[in-house]
């Protein structure tokens, strides 16, 4: 009856360890670390496949065939584990290291086979017993020390919260069930008269089996999620092909109050209607229109979510990323650009207005102040009797206020009057000629172009309210304009030989002239002097 359960035992490790191995080649992620236990699973088969047929009566050479087999798997099964240990905690191992470590397995295993000329690894070998030798101890300690240091590598990273606990249990058991049976059949503790360490493989493989298919152990990098996403601020969920949660990090734990083993598909089935939940509510918002996976969680926060498959290397899906991003702070900046938005919509109402308000100021005001003028003159002919003047004067006077209508209408609906493309001497000299009442001198330095023509518009409108002010208040008589074209400049200077000022006011004209100039990149300056007449200077760069 014990050979029986004893053969049940050996075929259900064997069983257990093909199917996992089988599974962690062909349907898992294909890495050093699935690689190096699918290894360790083929070693456990290697060892214990001998073992169903020791019981059956042999010869020598054939127990010394079936121990041949065996020990290929125990001789490297410590040093695969070991290498296992360093690639699931991502701890670096150096090549020489590697060597070394299948160095010792190769010459373990090579003692065994050369045992007939030395006896060092068995002392005695026959068909109904044997006795071990000093190799064979130096090899046990060998495969046990590479087990411990494997089961520390995993501690210490359990330590650092690298390791979940579940998988940290998973490899300590998968590792010292077996260790520990091996222990009790070598020290002679447990009189069985056969090894217990296949049996016990039987039961750790089951462990790892569990694991691979019920709690993910491999197939997704649990260990990777954890270390990269754990301190982040977004939200991870991770959920496998069969929809449950196997991953999740603190940020989408606090938001959505889930925990591993809960249903993932549930969950974004959720997330995703209450996303389209959201827009529906909120598609009148400017600056949402093209937005479709936000969506705002009941306690407040107002989450992006993003949905990401996993695939291995034949293209199958393996699992989903769930990534929540929390966008309050995008709202937020929606929000002040709104109220941008309208801020500046109200400046750009308020700078409209006042560059109407300066130009009917400029317009009227000089379009008045010459009528003005020619009225007065008109009143000077009649006295004197000169009727054809008074004609030309009214004349004058209609055609001023006609242009002066037209200048309104152009400022009222933001167009500049005349051809901002025209020669600055052909606006001076339009503007010069309509002045009666006082003797305007023109002066021209340099040699006028197209390259000056888009300062035209400034210039004129500039010396239009230089000649305003001069005729309302200065009381000049004379008035001597230069316009100087240099190479990289152009310049305007405009003297009258009016009363002056002790103390120059910037109103409206004045400052509509600065405004103008600055504007353009240039500069400006006034000079004035109590009967010293007054003076302006303008500067624009080309």
């Amino acid at each position: 009856m014990t050979a029986v359960l004893l053969q049940f035992a050996y075929l259900w490790a064997i069983g257990f360890c093909l199917y996992t191995s089988g599974w962690l080649i062909l349907r898992a992620d294909r890495n050093r670390t699935t690689m190096s236990l699918a290894a360790c699973q083929l070693l456990i088969i290697i060892w214990c496949v001998p073992q169903l047929f020791l019981s059956l009566p042999m010869s020598r050479e054939i127990k010394y065939l079936l121990y041949g087999i065996s020990y290929l798997g125990i001789s490297f099964i410590g040093s695969f584990w070991l290498l296992f240990s360093f690639f699931y905690c991502q701890r670096p191992i150096r090549l020489w290291s590697k060597i070394l470590l299948f160095g010792v397995s190769l010459t373990d295993y090579a003692m065994f086979l050369t045992n007939e000329g030395h006896h060092f690894f068995y002392r005695v070998f026959a068909v109904d017993h044997v006795v071990y030798g000093p190799v064979f101890y130096v090899h046990m300690l060998f495969t046990y020390a590479c087990v411990f240091l494997g089961i520390g590598v995993v501690l210490a990273c359990f330590r650092k919260k690298q390791v979940a606990v579940l998988h940290m249990l998973v490899i300590i058991l998968a590792a010292a069930i077996p260790l520990g049976f091996n222990l009790l059949y070598l020290s002679g503790v447990v009189k069985a008269g056969f090894d217990l360490t296949p049996p016990a493989f039987a039961l750790s493989s089951f462990f790892m089996l569990v694991a691979v298919f019920r709690y993910d152990f491999l197939d997704i990098h649990v260990l990777a999620f954890e270390r990269i996403f754990s301190a982040i601020s977004e939200g991870v969920v991770v959920y496998n092909k069969r929809g449950m949660i196997t991953y999740l990090n603190p940020a989408a734990k606090n938001w959505l109050g889930v925990k591993k083993g809960d249903d993932g598909r549930t969950l974004c089935e959720e997330l995703e209607r209450m996303a389209k939940a959201w827009k529906r509510e909120n598609e009148a918002l400017p600056g949402l229109e093209e937005e479709k996976d936000l969506l705002a969680l009941p306690t407040g926060e107002k989450l992006r979510l993003k949905h990401y498959p996993l695939r291995n290397k034949q293209g199958e899906e393996t699992a989903q990323i769930l990534l929540l991003t929390d966008v309050g702070e995008y709202f937020e900046l929606l929000r002040q650009n709104r109220e941008l938005a309208v801020s500046e919509q109200r400046l750009a109402i308020a700078q409209e207005r006042n560059r109407i308000a300066q130009e009917v100021h400029d317009t009227t005001g000089h379009t008045l102040t010459m009528i003005s003028s020619l009225v007065k003159l008109s009143r000077i002919a009649c006295e004197d009797g000169s009727g054809g003047s008074i004609e030309d004067y009214l004349n004058q006077a209609q055609e001023l206020a006609s242009q002066g209508i037209k200048e309104l209408r152009c400022s009222i609906n933001h167009l500049r009057q005349g051809n901002d493309r025209e020669l600055v001497t052909e606006g001076i000299f339009q503007l010069t000629r309509r002045i009666k009442e006082i003797e305007v001198e023109v002066e021209l330095q340099g040699e006028d172009g197209e390259r000056y023509s888009h300062l035209s518009s400034v210039i004129c409108r500039c010396l239009r309210e230089a000649v305003t002010n001069c005729l309302k208040y200065a009381r000049a008589t004379h008035m001597d304009v230069i316009v100087k074209f240099g190479k990289n400049d152009l310049s305007l200077y405009v003297f009258d030989n009016g009363q002056g000022c002790a103390r120059i006011e910037e109103h409206n004209g004045i400052r509509g002239i600065r405004e103008r100039v600055e504007k353009a990149g240039g500069q400006v300056r006034f000079i004035s002097a109590e009967g010293e007449g007054f003076q302006m200077v303008i500067q624009l760069p080309l």
